[in-house]
């Protein structure tokens, strides 16, 4: 049970106050997903299948959202009197503080954050105008996809979280994946590429998700007129014009997979964030075979595919009949017994090697 370190306040009157933390309870296990986005999630492959291609149901998807489900957090036990207060949270398997923030609040406090990693243990603090604290803890759900929410770029995923083969997981916070960073050059002919971020995303990205390197999966006429990375000058920019879908047969698709394969498995570079315009297609396509060396079921591997749905109304494009099924159509060219090993020979056939299987997997699965 949990101790409660009291606040003991001197009021008005002289009368006591104790601060107490209310919500998360002590050790409670909090939802990163709303239920709505649990549903899809956890609906049959059938089921999904069937609803491929359907506009009402991607509307339905569509009104779920992409963002995660912030955890809230309650303490009572203020009067009416304005009191100074710090709150913080602390990720406790590396002991990172995550929040740190000062405001003044009236009565009961109430406070919202989100972008959790999923399956973590979390601590959390209150203390009043340095007069004392009250400390509890938390654990998030262990369950993929972590979505993220960054205001003005849409389809922000952390590629870890998801449950690989040998009891082992994809590592948290190295690999992201999203919709892209500016527009494209064709959307503005009159000057470089619009940015989609404001300062504030910027220095998330840059500090709360600490991204290194951006690779850009899009074309040189998409990426025109576009200097250096949009999320500045200490994140490297790479270009790498990709496939997807029944392109990755292709020789140059093959050369641009090995090329990312290449860029993400190298250590300097992490934590990476990897897209393409929408973050679909081609960023999906790339998400696929890393998680699938990783060791991610096949049946995990459509729904962070499929997850794509909760932004994009692209329902008769991007389905399963006409673009996942196309990429599973060239996985199947190649041999294995799993969806795993075909992946793992398609991969090599791009010249990507064991040895650098060995080490994107050392690198990423925990």
């Amino acid at each position: 049970m949990k101790t409660i370190l009291a606040i003991c306040l001197a009021a008005v009157g002289g009368a006591a106050l104790a601060v107490e933390l209310m919500l998360p309870g002590e050790g409670a296990t909090v939802p990163l997903l709303s239920d709505g986005q649990k549903a899809y999630f956890d609906s049959s492959d059938e089921e999904r299948l069937a609803k491929a291609g359907d506009a009402a149901y991607r509307a339905e998807l569509l009104a779920l959202g992409w963002y995660p489900q912030p955890v809230v957090f309650v303490w009572s036990g203020i009067n009416s009197r304005k009191e100074r207060l710090r709150f913080r949270i602390w990720r406790e398997e590396d002991d990172v503080c995550v929040c740190d923030t000062n405001f003044v609040y009236l009565t009961t406090g109430r406070f919202e954050r989100d972008n959790f990693r999923v399956g973590c243990r979390y601590r959390w603090e209150v203390d009043v105008a340095g007069k004392g604290t009250d400390v509890g803890t938390f654990r998030t759900e262990d369950r993929a996809p972590r979505l993220i929410r960054v205001p003005g770029v849409p389809n922000v995923r952390d590629l870890g979280g998801w449950h690989a083969a040998g009891g082992r997981r994809v590592r948290q916070g190295l690999l992201y994946r999203s919709a892209n960073l500016c527009e494209n050059a064709s959307e503005c002919p009159d000057g470089p590429p619009r940015r989609r971020l404001d300062d504030a995303g910027v220095h998330f990205m840059t500090n709360a998700l600490a991204i290194r390197t951006e690779l850009d999966l899009r074309s040189p006429k998409e990426c025109a007129g576009l200097d250096g990375s949009p999320l500045g000058a200490s994140v490297v920019r790479v270009e790498i014009s990709s496939g997807c879908y029944s392109q990755m047969d292709e020789p140059w698709a093959k050369e641009a997979c090995r090329m990312g394969l290449e860029c993400v498995a190298e250590a300097k570079n992490l934590p990476l964030l990897f897209h393409c315009s929408s973050g679909q297609d081609r960023t999906g396509t790339l998400a696929f075979l890393i998680n699938g060396l990783l060791g991610v079921s096949p049946e995990d591997l459509v729904r962070d595919w499929e997850a794509s749905a909760l932004w994009k109304d692209e329902h008769d494009w991007f389905n399963r009949n006409n673009t996942y099924a196309a990429l599973l159509a060239v996985m199947d060219r190649y041999p294995g017994e799993t969806l795993n090993d075909r992946i793992e020979s398609y991969v090599k056939s791009t010249g990507f090697t064991d040895a650098d299987i060995v080490r994107l997997r050392a690198l990423l699965t925990e």
